[in-house]
């Protein structure tokens, strides 16, 4: 049996240390690998927003090629999933929708046209890749002339339309079926409870509104026998009500959608429990989050392993970052925000420069497949924060394991604490130890 482990930390990427067994060391942090696994994971991914699309068509078609499959292939991070938007969201580079003629309720004037240009031809490079890539839908925004106000930027969906919306999106899968991409679910609406003063595509919904137009999808899907997964709400955790709520008290609601989806810019990842623990049968997906230009762009590893990890340990089917690739100021894009992308590709140079969201997917993202048993793994409680270092903040090592019957076991390890932690943990009744430099991610592999 041999082990080694790769780190990350402030001085090293993905760098390969030998791990050994050891005596159990009786203060370090001992992590115990729970019985219980999450066997119903998707994969991971990013949004291949039309902000993304536009920088990978800027490149040279070898340096693209390069850098698609250090991003989708098997010998790169593997990612297996991803978003497209239904007509523009604040990460494109032009403000549309596929009808903008006011009031075509027959919908005569609907056109993917524009997504020709550099949308649907970037995603068909990456399906080259990667075949069997998950491909979920979001809709910013309806078109503007379906909503109070007129406008694609704010305002509240009307009623009255949803029945031709539901038309508009089926006309999407369709055409876009045509162009070769196939959309395997879609979430009806991004952020449906936000409100963005007109600065972005946005549309507010009702809880009941939105239950009627998803009963409608559900009954056109049928009828027009598309395999279209519908997953509820899309967006932040502290919410978590408002989805039970829908799911108790809106007829058909609980029967149509598959799953739900969610964002962390509100609240935790464990109020979403309280979904699973109602509604075991329903899956749960992580679909929006991405790393901030200016903050600690490319070195927020320990963040997101942290939050990989927290949604493993809460039952989620996938997860899924946002944009794949901006530039150096973000963009381009119609909104207020200033996200960086999975990558950032210089506008004058060509440059690339990577986030640490990338790195964390580096450690975990392709040693994880639809077949993956994914154990979480808990310190123990022994060693908590003594309170004579009060108030120095102290968090604990967040971590899970891997088995993918192929006699290798995957143990990713996350240290986000400004000191070094000592870890151990048994396995195949062997004690392992490893140091973890302060804030690192570590994946130590275990080959049988």
């Amino acid at each position: 049996m041999k082990a080694k482990q790769f780190l990350t930390d402030k001085d090293h990427f993905m760098t390969e240390i030998e791990v050994f067994e050891s005596l159990k060391i009786s203060r370090a942090n001992t992590l115990n690998i729970s019985d219980v696994a999450n066997e119903n994971f998707k994969g991971f991914g990013v949004a291949i927003t039309g902000s993304s699309c536009y920088n990978l068509n800027s490149m040279k078609s070898d340096e693209r090629k390069e850098f698609l499959n250090k991003i989708y292939s098997d010998e790169g991070l593997g990612l297996s999933v991803g978003r497209i938007s239904i007509g523009s969201s604040d990460y494109s580079a032009e403000l549309y929708s596929y009808d903008d003629v006011p009031f075509d309720t027959e919908l005569k004037h609907f056109s993917i046209e524009q997504d020709k240009a550099y949308i649907i031809p970037m995603i068909k490079e990456i399906l080259k890749i990667k075949p069997d890539l998950f491909l979920f839908a979001s809709p910013w925004s309806p078109p503007g002339w379906m909503k109070t106000g007129g406008n694609m930027c704010g305002g509240y969906m009307r009623e009255e339309y949803i029945e031709c919306y539901a038309e508009y999106i089926i006309k999407f899968i369709k055409m876009y079926e045509q162009n070769g991409i196939r959309i395997s679910a879609i979430t009806p609406q991004n952020e449906p409870n936000t409100q963005t003063n007109g600065f972005m595509p946005a549309c507010i919904w009702h809880p009941e509104i939105e239950a009627k137009f998803i009963n409608i999808l559900t009954k056109r899907f049928a009828e027009e026998k598309l395999d279209v997964k519908i997953w509820l709400y899309d967006h932040v955790f502290s919410d978590a009500d408002r989805v039970l709520w829908q799911l108790d008290n809106c007829e058909g609601v609980k029967e149509s959608c598959e799953g739900i989806a969610f964002h962390y810019y509100s609240g935790t990842i464990e109020e979403t429990l309280k979904i699973k623990r109602a509604y075991p049968e329903k899956e749960l997906h992580f679909t929006e989050a991405g790393p901030r230009l200016n903050d600690n762009y490319d070195t927020d590893w320990c963040k997101w392993g942290i939050m990989i990890s927290k949604a493993v340990k809460c039952g989620y089917s996938s997860f899924t970052g946002w944009n794949l690739m901006l530039n150096e100021m973000g963009g381009p894009n119609v909104g207020p925000f200033l996200c960086g992308g999975l990558v950032t590709r210089d506008v004058v140079s060509g440059e690339l420069s990577y986030s640490g969201q990338y790195k964390a997917f580096a450690h975990i993202a392709k040693y994880i497949n639809q077949k993956s048993k994914i154990f979480p793994m808990y310190v123990t409680e022994e060693y908590d924060l003594p309170m004579s270092r009060y108030p120095k903040e102290n968090r604990d090592i967040e971590g899970f394991m891997i088995d993918n019957s192929d006699g290798k076991y995957i143990f990713v390890l996350i240290n986000p604490n400004s000191e070094k932690r000592q870890a151990q943990f048994e396995f195949d009744n062997r004690m392992w130890y490893t140091e973890l430099t302060p804030e690192c991610i570590a994946t130590v592999i275990i080959t049988m």
